[in-house]
Order: C-alpha cells, then sequence, then structure tokens
C-alpha cells in the first residue's frame, strides 16, 4: 500500500512538474552599431537571472563568442546553443537553457525559412530557424524548441514575407512530428508582428497558423514586448507587440497568461518619454523578455 501510494505521489509531482520557457532579443549582442552602443552584460545577467527560465530563445546575437562568454561567466548553471548562420546582418539566434532541468539532446538550423521556396543561405536578407531537441530531466518529456527572427517592418512585402515565413515553420513542424515522432513543440522569439496590437494581418495569420497546427499563442494578450520611437520625433516611446510564444498541448494543458519583463513592466505597457524607460531600455535592448509557465 505504500508503494502504491508513492507511486501515486511521484506521478503527480511529475505530472505537475513545471516548465518556464521565454523569448528575448537582445540588440546586437553585445555592440549595436546602429547607435554605437555596447550592451550592458551586468544589466543583462540580472535580467536573465530574475527569468529563472528552463528554456528562453535568444535573438541577435552579434558576438557569438563573446556571448559563450557571458553566459558561462555570468550565467551560473546555464549554457547556450546558437547558430552558426545569422542572415546578412549577422543576428544569430538560438537558446540558453537551464543545464539542472533541461537537457539539450540535438541542435541545428534550418535555412529554408530565410527566402521561402529557395534552399535559402547562411548570408540572406533574414535569419534561419534554430531548433533544439530537449528533454525535461525530471519527466523524460521530449520536446522541440524553435527560435525564429522573422522579416522586419510594417510594409506590405515584409508582412506578406512573414506570412510565408509561417507557412515554412508550420511543414518543419510537420516534418519533425512524422519523422521523430516527437508530438510537443514550442516556437518562440521575434515574429515582428507589428499589426498584431490592432488586430491587423499579422495577428490573423499567426493565429491561423497556430490553430491550423492545435498550438496556443500564449502571448495574445500581452499589452506589450518591445518600444518604439512612434513614428513621430516627439521623445514620447510607444508600445508594440512583436514577440510571441506558441506551445502545443501537449507542453501546456492550460492556457496560461505569459508575462513580459524589463522596461515592458516597469512602465506597463504606456507610452511614455524615453527616460521612464530606465538603462535596459537604453543600454540592452528595445525589446522586453516574454515568459510563460507552463504545466
Amino acid at each position: 500500500m505504500k508503494a502504491w501510494l508513492s507511486s501515486l505521489v511521484l506521478l503527480a509531482s511529475l505530472s505537475a512538474q513545471a516548465l518556464t520557457i521565454g523569448a528575448y532579443n537582445i540588440r546586437n549582442f553585445d555592440y549595436d552599431e546602429r547607435y554605437k552602443i555596447r550592451t550592458n552584460k551586468p544589466e543583462l545577467a540580472k535580467l536573465l537571472r530574475g527569468l529563472n527560465v528552463d528554456v528562453l530563445s535568444v535573438e541577435e546575437i552579434g558576438n557569438t563568442v563573446e556571448w559563450d562568454r557571458f553566459v558561462a561567466g555570468s550565467l551560473p548553471g546555464y549554457d547556450t546553443e546558437i547558430s552558426r548562420c545569422g542572415g546578412r546582418g549577422g543576428q544569430h539566434l538560438g537558446f540558453l537553457y537551464n543545464k539542472s532541468t533541461v537537457e539539450l539532446l540535438a541542435f541545428n538550423e534550418d535555412l529554408s525559412i530565410v527566402e521561402p521556396g529557395t534552399p535559402g543561405s547562411c548570408d540572406g536578407s533574414s535569419r534561419p530557424l534554430a531548433i533544439g531537441l530537449f528533454r525535461v530531466k525530471a519527466t523524460g518529456q521530449r520536446f522541440y524548441g524553435m527560435t525564429a527572427h522573422l522579416k522586419a517592418g510594417s510594409n506590405a512585402d515584409a508582412a506578406s514575407k512573414r506570412a510565408k515565413q509561417l507557412e515554412v515553420l508550420g511543414r518543419i513542424i510537420d516534418e519533425l512530428k512524422s519523422k521523430t515522432g516527437v508530438q510537443d513543440f514550442y516556437f518562440a522569439g521575434d515574429l515582428n508582428t507589428t499589426e498584431y496590437l490592432r488586430r491587423g494581418n499579422d495577428y490573423t495569420i499567426l493565429n491561423r497558423m497556430a490553430q491550423s497546427k492545435g498550438m496556443m499563442v500564449l502571448t495574445g494578450n500581452l499589452p506589450c514586448s518591445a518600444y518604439w520611437w512612434g513614428g513621430s520625433d516627439d521623445g514620447i516611446e510607444s508600445p508594440t507587440l512583436l514577440d510571441h510564444i506558441v506551445v502545443t498541448p501537449g507542453l501546456s494543458r492550460t492556457r496560461q497568461a505569459a508575462q513580459t519583463h524589463g522596461h515592458c513592466a516597469l512602465v506597463r505597457c504606456r507610452e511614455v518619454p524615453v527616460k521612464e524607460l530606465g538603462v535596459i531600455y537604453e543600454s540592452v535592448s528595445d525589446h522586453c523578455p516574454v515568459t510563460a509557465v507552463l504545466q
């Protein structure tokens, strides 16, 4: 009887195992040529440690050697895997993960998302898709994580390319499910959904794609995930929602609300003067980390 009860307790504990995933565009780590700003690494380390993530999709890693050094020196217990390719802008992407809770079993990058309809190239106009196969150490559950950084811009051509990139991403998910038998997936990152808050094309296309794959957009109700100058040079910065986390039900049985962090949380996604956004906005990134707890 005791053994039976112990087994039930263990099973309940394993089934309740929470997994925290997220995404963060770290604006051209570790030096932004556009604004001549070097990444404030102490502030970045403090922010990342506070997220307590198990797997974080990261984008815009310009200096991959320095990123590896930063993770090793400033984030004890974490490891990282970053793409070889980063598009012509050298914006590499991949994962930061907690070695005590998850194991990275395999990693590769898919270039077919760079220029949909072509094989793609390492120095194309967009970034590859970073794909990681993970195992949750406490439960043995395997899942694929995908980090995406889709085409930027609010014009029609950019929006059309993002739609095609999401089609490619969906096909990759289908192929991996068929070939590997793994059914649990998430994709996350800077999807550049410039019209999401206005319920425009980006909103429709992302949600339609997620629904077609039986996935949930956990970030859909966030008020923002980044700030920009708002199109008018008045010193007031405007919120926008560009970064997302999309998961299969096998990773999250309930639609847990995602959270935004950094300066987005600081000013609660209000329009504010640039000085109110603080040091993270000034010297780390215009984007904010977004996270979700999966249970």
